[in-house]
């Protein structure tokens, strides 16, 4: 028998009720362009604030770090929420996650919180590793105060 997929009306806006169909999937990965986009302009605002010149936090390369960066975590949720059926704040520390892991061993970010000391002072520990834990960590808390369930 096959589901139909039910449209819910909240505040004007219409979300399926199911995570594996089409049309979830499509707005799954459109809805955060966007919001990416602003985000984008606020990192490089915030790299101004920090003392970097306007001409080179606002370049198009550095914006297209930021926004890409925000648009492919949110991008990477929608198959988990596909094969998850619902909506998990595990996503979240999955994809927050692996990005900064990969991020960190190409040597794109640093990672936040932690001394470079603790590396040298515990060498079996691989620096992905502890981005992993950093960033997941750091979006499971943001998403959790958003109320989303494990």
């Amino acid at each position: 028998k096959r589901r139909r997929c039910h449209l819910l009306p909240t505040m004007g806006i219409y979300y399926y009720t199911s995570t594996r169909s089409l049309g979830y999937q499509q707005q799954c990965l459109t809805s955060p362009i966007v919001p990416s986009a602003v985000a984008g302009v606020l990192f490089c605002g915030i790299d101004v604030l920090q003392g970097m010149s306007a001409a080179q936090a606002f370049r198009p390369s550095t914006f297209a770090w930021y926004a890409g960066g925000f648009y492919v975590y949110n991008a990477m949720q929608c198959p988990m929420e596909a094969i998850h059926g619902r909506q998990s704040n595990w996503h979240n520390i999955l994809s927050a996650g692996t990005l900064g892991a990969v991020a960190v061993q190409r040597g794109i970010f640093g990672i936040p919180f932690v001394s470079p000391y603790f590396f040298f002072q515990n060498p079996q520990i691989p620096p992905p590793a502890v981005a992993f834990v950093v960033y997941g960590g750091i979006a499971g808390l943001l998403s959790g105060l958003q109320g989303k369930p494990f």
